[in-house]
């Protein structure tokens, strides 16, 4: 195992509790809302942006959202249905609901927020393990799905999931969200479609929602 997959085999871990170390001293520091925003630009900026940087190179990064052809007809098709199914969950469950209270700037919010988030973790948990890891489908798709999921105890931690089953049904649609994500990217090689299907699943949830309570 060489450093760069070494530094990914611990990475899950190292992410998990330095978010939760931060997201717990900002929201002291600055008050919830302001703490939990800029938890979430420590995680943007220092884990997904500048770690793949780091170990894929600036290159590396944009190839990781070119590649726009799938292996073959069946997986594109397969892909797309997959990619779908969080979508008629968002939109048909999450988004229902929370448009029913939502401004015009919580919307716009919404979709920064989405726009922003979604593509930068599916370059880290998708694109940058697929890329080092690419002949272990265990430690390439299946683990990182796990970290995936894990790594949103640490916001939830402060701000905690109010839907039935807490943080742990949390977590587990999160690694299920993982582990579609990353087939798809797996099947395609690119992160593309990946990132567009995460925009709307996180817009669909209108998260700007939790800075304007």
């Amino acid at each position: 195992m060489n450093g760069r997959q070494l530094a990914l085999v611990v990475m899950p871990p190292v992410l998990t509790a330095s978010t939760w170390w931060a997201f717990h001293m900002l929201t002291v520091r600055v008050g919830p809302t302001a703490g939990y925003l800029v938890g979430f630009l420590f995680y943007w900026l220092i884990w997904c942006l500048a770690l793949p940087l780091v170990l894929l190179g600036r290159r590396g990064v944009i190839g990781a959202f070119r590649n726009l052809r799938f292996a073959d007809t069946r997986p594109s098709l397969s892909s797309g249905v997959l990619l779908l199914l969080p979508l008629v969950l968002g939109f048909g469950y999450a988004f229902p609901r929370a448009i029913a209270e939502a401004s015009p700037t919580i919307v716009v919010v919404s979709a920064i927020l989405a726009l922003v988030n979604a593509p930068l973790e599916e370059l880290l948990w998708r694109g940058t393990y697929l890329n080092i890891f690419d002949e272990s489908w265990l430690l390439g798709y299946a683990y990182p799905a796990i970290g995936f999921g894990i790594w949103h105890l640490a916001p939830l931690s402060v701000i905690p999931n109010r839907a039935p089953g807490g943080s742990a049904s949390f977590v587990a649609v999160s690694v299920s969200l993982g582990l579609i994500w990353g087939w798809v990217a797996l099947r395609s090689k690119s992160i593309l479609w990946t990132s567009v299907a995460h925009i709307l699943f996180d817009f669909s949830g209108l998260g700007g929602r939790l800075y304007f309570r």
